[in-house]
């Protein structure tokens, strides 16, 4: 027999206990609803009785022998949730949850949506508010292009965008596994979208001008890039090819077909570059700007930090190490990172795209920046492991180009507020840079194949680049 305990009265709570009810299930028992609303305490809904406040759960567990929690509230902030999350918290009780309002498609069974608690709802922060009707003034009935359309945030920023009713959405990726699964989830979950993908690298300018000629897109939502700190600061030539030249790519082509709005999905290192990754981002920021004094078309960039549970982030890491029974791995006790949900980043980055006029590097706020060392004590605590009896941590030194502490993406006294409270428009120092001339020289040199002589050149054109002088200390 399976002991359900339901958390929260409401919309949510109400939907789950009716699908549950309609299961001809007799190994189920729905034991009680919890609620801290006194007034609701002994009143029955679909004949399941509010039994307590979430401070009775550890109690009701014990007493009623409870296998699964449902945590019903989809309007809880994450604070809510943590601790609703640690009162649920006991050996051999699966906690399940809803997703926010925003995520909740509503021609799906509930009992369906309910996920496994994350990480990212144990972070505390409060939903991002963002304003509905600006959006769909820009996008509803647009041709909307996302390059890197198969990628974390490109992905999330499709089904983001596909709320909006855009004439089309055309998704460009050189992924075409995560492509076809993305367009099988689109088609699925949005009846009637207009859904182009294809398969495409941004390096490739003819198969891009091409593409541009076909669809006429109104709107370009620029996501492509490599990413990876490490892995570009030992291939620079790479992260220039894409990074730099992609960009400029694609950049050059939203002008030449008359595209409304350009946004850069940009990155907190790109802020004082210590890495290739974040100085080649601070290159594609210049071109764009550069752009933008003689085009039509309203270049903008939006920089974040560190998004959770994106390729290649820690959160994948962290979790793959964790299912194969391995030690966790932290560069260092004192490095900290801010972080955002893909969610949150996508639903900014759009909104973002909506305010910008032209020319601006519009940042996020990021909220508080969290340890990672903390984040990974979090998730071995989420797999029900207990850190030192069934698996440690270990501290394995800061990697090349890597920072202990990633910066403020703005100057709080400088910074310029937009109608969103968690948008800003970066004021920088200008780059004095002959951009075409520059451009030329990293061509040929990047031919080469000479690390040291890309970064000079890339020094030389981003101003702000300085590589850490000691990168590779490593922590007892």
């Amino acid at each position: 027999m399976r002991n359900i305990l339901v958390v929260g009265a409401g919309y949510g709570g109400k939907h789950i206990i009716k699908e549950l009810n309609r299961l001809t299930n007799s190994e189920l028992k729905i034991i009680g609803i919890i609620d801290d609303d006194k007034e609701k305490l002994g009143l029955k809904i679909l004949g399941i009785e509010v039994i307590g406040d979430r401070y009775c759960i550890p109690m009701i567990i014990k007493e009623e022998q409870i296998n699964e929690i449902i945590i019903a509230i989809p309007s809880a902030n994450s604070y809510k949730i943590k601790e609703i999350y640690k009162l649920c918290n006991a050996p051999g009780v699966k906690v399940k949850i809803l997703p926010e309002f925003n995520e909740i498609l509503l021609d799906r069974p509930f009992v369906k949506q309910a996920r496994d608690v994350s990480v990212e709802d144990l972070l505390g922060r409060n939903p991002i508010v963002i304003n509905n009707d600006n959006i769909k003034e820009i996008v509803k009935g647009k041709k909307v292009l996302i390059t890197g359309g198969a990628g974390s945030i490109g992905s999330e920023l499709s089904r983001q965008i596909a709320k909006f009713s855009p004439q089309l959405i055309i998704n460009l990726d050189v992924n075409e596994n995560n492509l076809y699964f993305l367009e099988l989830e689109l088609i699925r979950n949005h009846k009637g979208i207009n859904l182009k993908s294809e398969v495409a690298n941004i390096r490739e300018r003819d198969k891009l001008e091409y593409l541009f000629q076909k669809y006429t897109p109104d709107i370009v939502f620029h996501a492509a890039a490599h990413k990876h700190v490490p892995l570009m600061e030992n291939n620079p030539e790479e992260a220039i090819k894409n990074n730099v030249f992609g960009t400029r790519n694609i950049a050059e082509l939203s002008d030449k077909y008359n595209v409304e709005r350009f946004v850069l999905i940009s990155t907190d290192k790109a802020v004082n570059p210590t890495n290739v990754m974040g100085a080649t981002k601070r290159l594609a920021e210049i071109i764009i700007q550069n752009l933008n004094i003689k085009s039509n078309t309203k270049y903008m960039a939006v920089r974040f930090g560190n998004v959770l549970g994106s390729n290649g982030s820690v959160i994948p890491l962290f979790k793959r190490l964790l299912q194969e029974g391995r030690n966790l791995t932290v560069t260092h006790p004192e490095v900290t990172r801010y972080f955002m949900t893909i969610p949150e980043a996508s639903q900014l980055v759009i909104e973002a795209g909506t305010l910008g006029q032209g020319g601006e590097v519009f940042v996020l706020d990021m909220g508080e920046p969290i340890k990672i060392i903390d984040l990974a004590r979090k998730m071995i605590e989420l797999s029900g492991l207990n850190l030192d009896e069934d698996i440690d941590i270990d501290i394995i030194g800061l990697r090349p180009g890597e920072k202990l502490y990633e910066e403020l993406l703005y100057d709080v006294n400088s910074a310029i507020k937009t109608d969103n409270q968690k948008i800003f428009i970066a004021k920088l120092k200008e780059e004095k840079v002959n951009i075409e001339e520059g451009l030329k020289e990293l061509s040929n040199i990047i031919k080469s194949n000479n690390k040291k002589k890309i970064k000079e050149k890339l020094k030389d054109l981003v101003k702000s680049y300085k590589e850490p002088e000691h990168h590779n200390e490593k922590v007892s």
